[in-house]
């Protein structure tokens, strides 16, 4: 059984750090006025769009994360030997979905997106 508090226990952990990889990764993907300046540069050497961009890193996070749990080969860290961890791994799929959330609501601000 996995008690509610384990359950709390595990969020907190997963966001705190998840807080610290977003502050950290913004100083190195960003100017510091646009927080969605890697994606805009990604998009326009490859001719696309920068959300279509954010949805692409996403999905290479979702994608890594479904392989180690179908191998059943992953250690429930931060950090490997080998590198990052499963943990590490959700926390950036987590970060992921809110950069990919801040390119719908820009283009949802701008009046671009049927809804």
């Amino acid at each position: 059984m996995y008690s509610p508090e384990q359950f709390e226990k595990m969020v907190k952990e997963l966001t705190e750090h998840e807080n610290c990889i977003l502050s950290w990764k913004a100083g190195e993907y960003s100017d510091g006025r646009d927080r969605l300046r890697n994606f805009r540069e990604i998009a326009a050497f490859e001719g696309r769009e920068p959300i279509d961009v954010a949805l692409t890193l996403l999905l290479k996070h979702i994608q890594s994360i479904a392989h180690h749990v179908k191998m059943r080969k992953f250690e429930w860290a931060w950090e490997t030997p080998q590198g990052e961890g499963l943990k590490q791994r959700i926390a950036d799929a987590r970060n992921y979905l809110l950069l990919l959330a801040a390119c719908i609501d820009e283009i949802d601000e701008m009046g671009r997106v049927e809804l």
